[in-house]
């Protein structure tokens, strides 16, 4: 019989074009736009510019534009930075089979394009089919309690997109089935990554090396290199290692080629920070927008977050930006303080306000059963109460952003690093991606002057 394997390697090369419905081209361009954003604002901090560094001392044929530099470098070192850099700030998408697939997927199309020359329309196919391999092989993952690799402390950020980036590069690469089969067997082995490391530099890098090594994999394929051609199949391969009990490999041939993107949309974040929070800021927001208050008047903040969200948000007493995006009681009086809680509201000065500090030791955090929704009640020292319930995370596929919110997050992102005239070219080029003769046009519009 056919291995699961091969059906899905034939399915990456064979794929027509033309079913990709045009709901996810829109999608794609949309989400391009938000990586970009978050590549210039992750290339401002720390991961950014002390990997970006890394990589200009590594040398390398100067193929692929870093975001936010004046260097050029190799087609898998450009991924690894520029994919590092868009999750760095825990500010890019969430699909809703799990991850962030968005960075790894836009870094890499974008770089091994530029490297081919290759047209937006053969950019944004493969890059829907990287985000479908992601889903389709994220199945074996899913259970009970949600993403399983989670639960055991892997972050599954490096796992199933270095996959989708393999799947990606083989399409743009024009790799037969063969070698799409070695692709995804050599990107197989490169699979890593820990929940631990959250609140640092190295969990966005998980990101770039997911991204990095599904490059590789395919550059390497192309030459000759060789792996297992059936990887995901059998009693060591991916389905079993990774799904353990649900590791059935069929179940990632389960609806494949139906675009999931299509169908089921994904979300671009509002708030800079773990999605865990966001129920509970949304609440916070509504509160404040209803009814400002001085954090004076604050006598304790209750919020309630289903308890299996609880564990996503762990870090209670965050001194650094990066920490404050894992930390529930620093989200909800971020937005309390400042009404938002963009990239600013998590740099170390913010976090370290005596206000926020002073505020965070009134948050208490109340776990509960039942729907994903979160209820925040402000109790005022005066008696009044303030109270707000979300059910939907604003950004979701449920409610998801107005193209004036997209476009202000990425000003307030890419502004890090770019002039006006340059984020106006890249919104317009954007837009138009799948119409791009060369994406070499939007690669360059990404490069800064030294």
């Amino acid at each position: 019989m056919t291995s699961v394997t091969e059906q899905i390697a034939a399915w990456i090369v064979e794929v027509d074009a033309a079913t990709l419905p045009a709901v996810a081209h829109e999608r794609v361009a949309h989400l391009v736009l938000d990586s970009l954003g978050n590549q210039f604002a992750g290339m401002a901090a720390s991961t950014g510019a002390l990997l970006s560094e890394w990589v200009r001392a590594q040398g390398g044929t100067p193929q692929c534009t870093v975001t936010g530099r004046d260097f050029k470098t190799t087609a898998a070192f450009a991924t690894l930075v520029n994919a590092a850099a868009s999750h760095a700030l825990e500010n890019d998408d969430i699909a809703t089979f799990s991850s962030h697939p968005n960075s790894p997927l836009t870094a890499a199309s974008l770089a091994v394009g530029e490297r081919l020359g290759s047209s937006g329309r053969d950019v944004v196919i493969a890059w829907a089919i990287g985000w479908e391999i992601t889903a389709q092989t994220m199945k074996v993952c899913l259970g009970p309690r949600g993403n399983e690799l989670i639960n055991r402390g892997w972050f599954n950020q490096g796992f199933q997109e270095t996959l989708g980036v393999a799947a990606l590069a083989s399409r743009l690469l024009g790799l037969d089935i063969d070698q799409t089969r070695m692709a995804l067997g050599h990107a197989a082995s490169a699979m890593a990554g820990m929940m631990k490391n959250r609140g640092t530099d190295t969990k966005g890098f998980t990101a770039g090396s997911a991204a990095m090594h599904g490059v590789i994999a395919a550059e390497l394929a192309s030459m000759g290199f060789t792996a297992d051609r059936d990887i995901l199949d059998g009693e060591l391969g991916v389905a079993r290692l990774l799904g353990l009990d649900n590791g059935d490999p069929d179940k990632m041939l389960d609806g494949l080629g139906s675009w999931d993107l299509a169908n089921r949309g994904a979300t671009i974040r509002l708030h800079a920070c773990c999605g865990a929070a966001h129920w509970s800021m949304d609440a916070m927001q509504q509160i404040v927008r209803r009814r400002p208050f001085d954090p004076d008047e604050v006598e304790s903040i209750e919020v309630e977050i289903p308890e299996f969200l609880v564990d996503m948000v762990p870090i209670h007493d965050p001194q650094t930006g990066l920490q404050g995006k894992y930390s529930l009681e620093y989200d909800v009086v971020a937005v309390a303080l400042d009404g938002r809680a963009g990239i600013h509201q998590y740099t170390d000065e913010a976090v370290q306000r005596p206000a926020a500090r002073s505020l965070m030791q009134r948050v208490t955090t109340v776990p509960m059963q039942g729907p994903l929704q979160s209820r925040v009640v402000v109790n005022l020292r005066g008696g009044e109460q303030l109270e707000e319930v979300a059910v939907r995370s604003h950004g979701s596929p449920a409610d998801p952003l107005t193209d004036a919110e997209r476009l202000a997050k990425f000003e307030e992102c890419a502004a890090t690093l770019a002039s006006p005239d340059q984020r106006s070219r890249i919104v317009k080029l954007t837009a138009r991606l799948d119409r791009l003769t060369d994406v070499r046009d939007l690669a360059a519009a990404l490069r800064v002057p030294a």
